[in-house]
Order: C-alpha cells, then sequence, then structure tokens
C-alpha cells in the first residue's frame, strides 16, 4: 500500500473534492495524511485520514475573508479584486503551504502529493529537484484554464476556436492578457518564489498550475472541456467526482409531487455565493410563480431566508439542502450559478442547464455549457425574472438540449473519477524511477 499527502486551498469547493479522493484512497488501505485549515478538520478525520493544519498564519476561515482583507472590498473593479485574491490569498499563502508540506514530509515518506488546482504550496518543490520530492498530482476541480493555440484566454469565456484565424486571436489575445491583465500577479509569484531562494515560474502562473505537476487529472469528461491540440500529455480526463450517495435520506412530504407530471426545475446558488438569493433564486421563483406546469425546488446551502419562505409561491418548494443523487434524477432543467461540481452532476444524469454566473471561474463554465449544446448561458450573474423563465422554457421546450445533455451523459458514464485518480496514481508509482523518489 501507498502513502498520499493531500493538501487543498481552504475553501469548501477546493476541500471536498480533495477528502472525497482521500476517503476513496483511505478504503483502498493507503495511508492518507490531510493538510487544510483546522476548520476542516472533522471532515478530513472522517474520511479516516491524518490530519495536519495550516499554520496559524494561513489557518483561518474563509468566511472571514472580508475581514481579513478588508481593502479587497474597496477595491473598484471585479478585475482588481480578482488579482488582490490571486497575490494575497493564493501566492501569499505559498510559503507557508510549502513549509508545511516540508514539515509534514520529515515524518511522512509521502509516495505522491496530491493538490487542488490554485494550491500553489507546491511551486517551490516542482521548481527544485526531481529527486528531492515526491510525484506531485493536481486535481482539476473547476474548467481547465491551461492556454492553448485553440482556446481564448481563460477569463473571457469567448468560444474556442482552431480556425487559422481563430489561432491567431487566440495567441494576440493569450500574449496581450498575460501582460496586460495578470504581469502584476506574475511579478508577485516569482518575487516570493525569489525570496524563498527558488526560481522564477517558467511561463504564465495559470499555465504553471497546470503543467508543472507530474500529472493533472481534469474532473470532468472530455465532451466538457475545449480541445486542444496541443495538450499535454500529463493531462488527463478522469470524469466528474459526484458526491457519495446519500443515506437515512427522509423525504419531505412533498416529495411525491415530484412524479406528477410536472416539470421540475432545481434553482441553487451552491455553496459559496448564496448570501443572497435575490441573485437567482428569487427571480426563478418569480418567472415560474404560477406556472401549472412547472413545479421548481430551491436550495438555499444554508438557513432559509424567512422572507424567501413567506412568499414562496404555491408551485414552488425550499429547503436548505437536498442530496443531488435523489433529487437530480427527477429533475427536468437546472438553473444554477455555475459550480463545477453541481455543474458536472447535472450533466452526469442528463439535465440541460440555465446558467447565470459571473464571480470566480463561473462565467467559464457558463460558456462551456453553451459551447456543449446542453444548457443556455444568461451572460450575467443576476438576471431578471423574464430573462430566466424564457430560458427555462426553451431548455424545456426544445428537444436539442436535451439531446445534447443526454450525450454528455454517455460520456460521462465511461469514467469513474475516484477509480481512474487511484489507477493512475498506481501507474505513477509503477513508472517513477528509482532515482526519483526521495532519499
Amino acid at each position: 500500500m501507498a502513502s498520499y499527502l493531500i493538501a487543498a486551498t481552504a475553501l469548501p469547493g477546493h476541500v471536498l473534492p480533495m477528502l472525497a479522493i482521500a476517503q476513496h484512497l483511505v478504503a483502498l488501505g493507503h495511508e492518507v495524511r490531510v493538510h487544510t485549515a483546522s476548520q476542516f478538520r472533522a471532515q478530513a478525520e472522517a474520511t479516516g485520514a491524518g490530519f495536519t493544519p495550516f499554520a496559524p498564519a494561513i489557518d483561518y476561515d474563509y468566511r472571514d475573508l472580508d475581514k481579513r482583507f478588508p481593502e479587497r472590498q474597496r477595491l473598484s473593479s471585479a478585475h482588481a479584486q480578482l488579482c488582490f485574491g490571486l497575490k494575497h490569498f493564493f501566492a501569499g499563502a505559498m510559503a507557508a503551504q510549502h513549509a508545511g508540506l516540508r514539515s509534514i514530509l520529515d515524518g511522512f515518506e509521502a509516495d505522491a502529493i496530491l493538490v487542488d488546482t490554485m494550491f500553489c504550496g507546491t511551486f517551490p518543490l516542482l521548481l527544485g529537484p526531481r529527486e528531492e520530492r515526491p510525484a506531485v498530482v493536481a486535481i482539476g476541480i473547476s474548467a481547465l484554464p491551461l492556454s492553448s493555440c485553440d482556446t481564448a484566454f481563460f477569463g473571457t469565456a469567448l468560444a474556442p476556436s482552431s480556425t487559422p484565424e481563430g489561432r491567431a486571436r487566440n495567441r494576440a489575445m493569450n500574449a496581450n492578457l498575460k501582460q496586460a491583465m495578470f504581469g502584476e500577479v506574475q511579478r508577485h509569484f516569482d518575487g516570493l518564489l525569489a525570496r524563498s531562494g527558488s526560481p522564477a515560474l517558467p511561463e504564465f502562473f495559470v499555465d504553471a498550475m497546470v503543467k508543472l505537476p507530474d500529472l493533472y487529472l481534469q474532473l470532468t469528461a472530455p465532451s466538457f472541456e475545449y480541445p486542444r491540440s496541443d495538450l499535454p500529455a500529463s493531462v488527463r480526463f478522469v470524469g466528474p467526482l459526484l458526491a457519495p450517495a446519500s443515506r437515512g435520506f427522509t423525504p419531505p412530504d412533498w416529495w411525491h409531487e415530484l412524479d406528477d407530471g410536472r416539470s421540475v426545475v432545481l434553482v441553487t446558488q451552491g455553496t459559496l455565493a448564496n448570501q443572497n438569493p435575490a441573485q437567482l433564486i428569487g427571480p426563478t421563483l418569480q418567472a415560474l410563480a404560477g406556472d401549472g406546469n412547472v413545479l421548481v425546488i430551491a436550495t438555499t446551502g444554508g438557513p432559509v431566508p424567512p422572507a424567501l419562505a413567506a412568499n414562496l409561491p404555491a408551485n414552488a418548494r425550499v429547503l436548505p439542502f437536498l442530496p443531488y443523487d435523489r433529487l437530480l434524477p427527477k429533475v427536468h432543467a437546472m438553473v444554477t450559478n455555475g459550480g463545477y461540481g453541481s455543474v458536472n452532476h447535472a450533466l452526469s444524469l442528463g439535465v440541460p442547464l440555465v446558467v447565470a454566473g459571473t464571480s470566480e471561474e463561473k462565467p467559464e463554465i457558463a460558456a462551456r455549457v453553451a459551447w456543449s449544446g446542453a444548457g443556455i448561458n444568461l451572460g450575467t450573474g443576476q438576471p431578471g425574472a423574464r430573462q430566466i423563465g424564457d430560458a427555462v422554457r426553451k431548455v424545456l421546450g426544445e428537444s436539442s438540449y436535451r439531446q445534447r445533455a443526454a450525450a454528455l451523459r454517455e460520456d460521462f458514464a465511461r469514467h469513474h473519477a475516484l477509480a481512474g485518480i487511484a489507477e493512475a496514481l498506481a501507474a505513477l508509482r509503477r513508472t517513477t524511477p528509482a532515482s526519483a523518489e526521495m532519499a
């Protein structure tokens, strides 16, 4: 059996997929150590893994980020806020993360380190001598951000193009925007690395996150990612990582209504950007209120606001949470802000989508939904009720969306993420030359 060190950026969408991997590896008999913020200790230890918290300097609750970095909220543009987060939350944690990994490795002989895409503490290891570190495997928990001659710059949410004209556009855009939009962030990464005695990143920091690790395992199927003729061999698709089957589920008393012949529409704002239900849940309830052919299910990801519950339309039901493995098989369309996990889960069951997201990388996920033909990208994070209603009725009424979602479901069914990850790790152990193993 092997030993694995799993390190995760302290955000739920980053930690939870890594904990699912930890649990699977433990079940296979491997020894696993998890390294992330202490607020996730109980969840990590529930997988059967050991746990080492982050150093105090970076061991804080993600819900307190605005208090910890109040200056971010004073920045005038979303791009300025993004760059601030990249410099202070991700790059800024790099030295402490690296020190944490080194400290753990002093007493834990890991066969490989597994990290989520944005965990930067492995950069100093990856830029150093290969024989002085274990293998590093990155897990692609969101849309693949890798630059390519066939894709527009990540973040523009433009469709890919491999025509001569499209590739000329892509080359120019990638070269210009890396410097114009993120040159300062790149210099910040390189400055912090130099301070720790490491060389500068050999390429754009986003590309380095994908290309420097020994393996990069993307949590989706190829049909839900833009094709790249220059994709490195180290990047592999292992399929979506779905939530484990729920246990002890007690359905609400209205559960039978899901089978009464109406079209079931699920609306959710995910686990992080759910503080204001007026962004998506409220307009969706308004858009479909009174439609006798539709039953709307809203999940808030937290306590149901009293005002929302008090003004609930007759054809709507709202709860903080429902297990997707029970609910999604009964859903005909899903309205979402574009979280990668929920989008992949819906597509794995052939559920077409209406996506409205502008935070983090959600515009890129929404763009992939539209590109795949499995749904509609509303192109905004705060759509109006009429815009949502028109899109939902189009997705429900036009068979092409269901057909494309069904095709993605078939492709997804050919992949099993946890098994694929375990197999990739086993193969990596078999092919790692003895000279590259840590002393």
